[in-house]
């Protein structure tokens, strides 16, 4: 059973707008605009806020109730125009009126109450809708969405209704066998063989009321779609070819050169363009065919936009100037201020009528999207670029295998240009040895001119952008309420949902702040796999942290999409058992780093979320790599293919009690952090403790370019063309590491690529360390510097050196600085690992001459045994001090 987040709907204050007022007002100025009368205009206005039940008085400074995927910023109100050579243009809503409700079986038996109530004031009968129950209510319904409705509003009162419904109710995996069954029920048995090879079905809709042709429409997904692959679905319907290329590159703003008259492969790279096939009068042939261009991620802002629609409207005679004065009805908003106004562009097709353009429209009542100022445009690529940046899945519904990612072809475009280099450190193996001895065999301890290739983390190390660093400069340095804080919050609550956000200066200060104020000693923190700095806060507060990862991230090589997962049993078995050992908090690690950098589905989130409700304990995600999962989970997760990574994220944000978040990763930044809340009390005690050790509240620590920077960073890190270079560089050597013959936790995730060295060096048994040989070795050979994941992070020895714990795998970690290294000096790293395996024999293990007794790791010293050595011994009694 898939359910949202949704709170109640809670009273309102006086002088409160709410989401009633907002779109009500909304809808009389549009309907002033289309020339609707007064009357009619209100009519619908009562429909519409009764249809919304008491979402109608929730009040606008509240969070979405839900994430419904109806707009971009969760509102559940959607505005259309359709324009037409022949006749006035047509104003249509599209609501979504279970959108309080946080289950989908609940949202879908509030949509059907709202669909009846329509045909007993309209007097149209619901009976095709009634045949179809079972296929899209089940009593267990999966997926995004339940139903939604929309009007057709048209003078006197009685508008055309449609019933959009979800394929995937019963899984995304049956979505194909949904409609081909919908469509033989409805009279239409061939239809689905007359329909395109599908990534997804988002939608089956059905005219009700006042049609004179009733019909039923599918809406297929088409991720990576060109103009030729646009010419030759619409062929069936009698659309020239030459004005479906014009419009497809005119909406996404491809259109040079020559206007694209002739033979392309551009591809649009970003969320996918829809498709939509219409059937009449129980015809099994398409009598329409609509294109839905998503323009809003095309444009950097609403004034582009506006100007494709104005040119696509002029160019087949229609009038441009009630869209701009209906936008002008929608918001008073500068359009360069913001992205998203116009969503989608359409373009219409319908047997015996001339074609018609239809603008969708965002009511934008809980937010504005900022511009697209990193990549406004070039988020189109030639197909013969797309293969290694694109076919990270979307080919079917369903699990997609990572490895296709792998099987990387032609060119590779990264989506930035390099402004500023910085000169690397080539150092001779002579240098390597000395520097490595000096440092007693920690990298951790290496000076950074030291080092050619710095793959030891991906906290801090990425390259900021010019908008970023351009934001910096406008830093306010206030002490107290400076701007940069309230820019930045605005970002981060808009992100989270969360009602109470506390910058800190990285994430484990924002954890030790956190679980300070949250956690009482003796209690326990359970997790997907806790990192070690994170492990080491949870115990300094006096609490034991138990990692619970699930069965399949014990098989390093399985393509199982989500080994970062919970193991749910365990999970719930350790919360009823909370009277014995108490549980303060559970923590979702996302992505799992301590497991492989391995993703968590949202199902499992989900899950996870419900479990913690029921016995009343704390979710918390550990949110560094946020984009990285979401990016993860749209590639990976059935049900998930059309959504954004930023609506995924804000879904996983929404459905957790708090965060803690190393901003150094997924913020994009070289130092800041932060805490988000949804206790009121929770976030007082963190305030007073922020305070006392980090800083005011309105910078915790940070100054105030820092946070125009991160705030800059969290919006660029969820743009898909930057997640998806990002998951491709790592795809490019994951495959050359293979070609090496050297093994990997798979599938490959995105921060970094884990070496499997126990299986690289067999001979170096566990206490000798052989994460740490290679290590060693991948400096020695090519100034690489990586990090261990294996015994010497997780393992423990006796007072005498004998081990008692061993570590389950001996990995090195490859971090990837985000937009720092090329693929040629990826190269460099697979060639390096390339030679060690040729003859692994030849490096050797290392024993441990001091430590400390906490984060060992990080201080650890060591020195090379030699062949002689006792193969038993492997530490010598001096200890340093902590």
């Amino acid at each position: 059973m898939t359910s949202r987040p949704g709170p109640g709907v809670p009273a309102t204050s006086p002088g409160e707008t709410t989401l009633g007022d907002h779109v009500l007002g909304q809808l009389r100025r549009l309907g002033a605009t289309v020339g609707l009368s007064e009357a009619d205009t209100e009519l619908y206005g009562q429909v519409l806020i009764a249809s919304l039940a008491g979402a109608a008085h929730r009040p606008l400074s509240l969070p979405p109730a839900s994430p419904t995927f109806l707009s971009d910023d969760h509102s559940p109100v959607e505005f259309s125009l359709a324009s037409s050579p022949d006749a006035a243009p047509a104003l249509r809503v599209l609501v979504e009126p279970g959108w309080v409700h946080s289950d989908m079986a609940d949202s879908g038996r509030a949509g059907l109450a709202v669909i009846r109530a329509m045909g007993a004031r309209w007097g149209f009968a619901t009976d095709r809708l009634d045949a179809l129950a079972d296929l899209f209510f089940p009593a267990a319904a999966q997926g995004p969405l339940a139903l939604w409705y929309a009007l057709d509003l048209r003078a006197g009162g009685v508008p055309g209704v449609k019933v959009y419904l979800n394929p995937s109710a019963s899984g995304p995996e049956g979505a194909a066998r949904t409609v081909q069954e919908a469509l033989r029920r409805l009279g239409y048995g061939q239809a689905f063989e007359q329909l395109p090879p599908a990534a997804g079905y988002p939608f089956l809709a059905l005219d009700l009321g006042a049609w004179t042709s009733p019909r039923v429409k599918v809406y297929v997904r088409h991720p990576r779609m060109s103009a030729d692959d646009a010419c030759a679905l619409s062929r069936a319907s009698g659309a020239a070819a030459a004005d479906i290329r014009y419009f497809f590159h005119a909406a996404a703003g491809s259109l040079a050169p020559s206007e694209r008259g002739g033979n392309d492969t551009l591809r649009l790279v970003r969320r996918p363009v829809l498709t939509c096939h219409s059937f009449t009068e129980g015809d099994s042939n398409p009598s329409g065919f609509t294109l839905h261009i998503p323009v809003r991620d095309y444009v950097r802002d609403d004034e582009e936009a506006l100007a494709r629609a104005t040119a696509l409207l002029t160019r087949a005679g229609m009038d441009p100037t009630v869209l701009n004065r209906s936008l002008g009805a929608l918001t008073q908003r500068n359009l360069a201020d913001g992205v998203g106004l116009i969503a989608y562009l359409a373009l219409v097709y319908e047997r015996n009528r001339p074609p018609r353009l239809t603008a969708y429209l965002s009511s934008e009542a809980h937010r504005v999207r900022p511009p697209q100022e990193q990549y406004p445009r070039g988020t189109w690529m030639p197909a013969q670029l797309t293969r290694s940046v694109l076919d990270l899945g979307h080919q079917a519904v369903g699990h997609v295998s990572p490895h296709t990612a792998h099987r990387t072809e032609g060119s590779h475009v990264e989506p930035y240009r390099i402004k500023v280099v910085e000169p690397l450190a080539f150092t001779t193996r002579e240098e390597r040895e000395a520097a490595l001895k000096r440092v007693a065999y920690n990298p951790f301890d290496l000076r950074a001119d030291e080092v050619t290739i710095d793959l030891l983390s991906d906290s801090g190390t990425g390259a900021i952008s010019a908008d970023q660093l351009a934001a910096g400069m406008q830093g306010d340095e206030s002490y107290a309420g400076s701007r940069s804080f309230y820019r930045w919050h605005e970002v981060v609550s808009e992100l989270t949902g969360y009602p109470h956000i506390l910058p800190a200066h990285q994430g484990r200060a924002a954890e030790r702040i956190l679980f300070s104020s949250l956690l009482r000693p003796g209690t326990s923190v359970l997790s997907n796999t806790h990192f070690d700095t994170t492990r080491a806060n949870v115990e300094l507060t006096g609490c034991t942290a138990y990692d619970l990862p699930c069965a399949e991230a014990k098989d390093l090589d399985s393509d199982f999409p989500f080994k970062g997962n919970i193991d749910l049993i365990a999970l719930e078995q350790a919360l009823e058992n909370a009277d014995r050992t108490p549980v303060g908090a559970v923590l979702m690690t996302i992505t799992n780093n301590g497991g492989g950098g391995q993703p968590v589905s949202m199902d499992n989130l989900h899950r996870t979320a419900e479990l913690c409700r029921r016995h009343n304990v704390p979710m918390i995600l550990d949110a560094a790599r946020f984009a990285e999962n979401a990016w993860l989970v749209t590639q990976r997760e059935p049900g998930y293919a059309d959504r954004t990574p930023r609506q995924v994220a804000e879904e996983a944000f929404r459905l957790a009690d708090g965060c803690v978040m190393s901003a150094k990763k997924d913020g994009i930044v070289h130092i800041g952090g932060f805490i988000g809340l949804k206790d009121a009390e929770l976030a007082e005690r963190c305030g007073g403790l922020l305070i006392a050790t980090e800083g005011f509240t309105t910078y915790g620590g940070l100054s105030g370019r820092d946070l125009d920077m991160m705030a800059r960073g969290l919006l660029e890190v969820t743009e898909p063309a930057y997640l998806a270079e990002r998951a491709d560089i790592a795809a490019y050597l994951a495959a050359r590491i293979r070609e090496a013959g050297v093994d990997i936790v798979e599938p490959a995730g995105l921060h970094a690529l884990y070496v499997n060295a126990g299986r690289l060096l067999p001979h170096i048994p566990p206490h000798q360390y052989p994460g740490t040989a290679l290590v060693c070795e991948l400096y020695l050979r090519g100034g690489i510097r990586s990090a261990e994941l294996g015994s010497l992070y997780l393992g423990e020895e006796d007072e005498h050196g004998n081990p008692v714990k061993t570590a389950p795998y001996e990995l090195v970690r490859l971090a990837l600085p985000r937009r720092v290294y090329t693929r040629s000096h990826y190269d460099h790293v697979a060639a390096t690992l390339a030679d060690i395996a040729k003859n692994p024999e030849s490096v050797r293990g290392y024993r441990v001459t001091g430590q400390s007794p906490i984060l060992r790791h990080f201080s650890i010293k060591l020195e090379p045994v030699s062949p002689a050595a006792d193969q038993h011994s492997s530490f010598v009694t001096t200890r340093a001090q902590p």
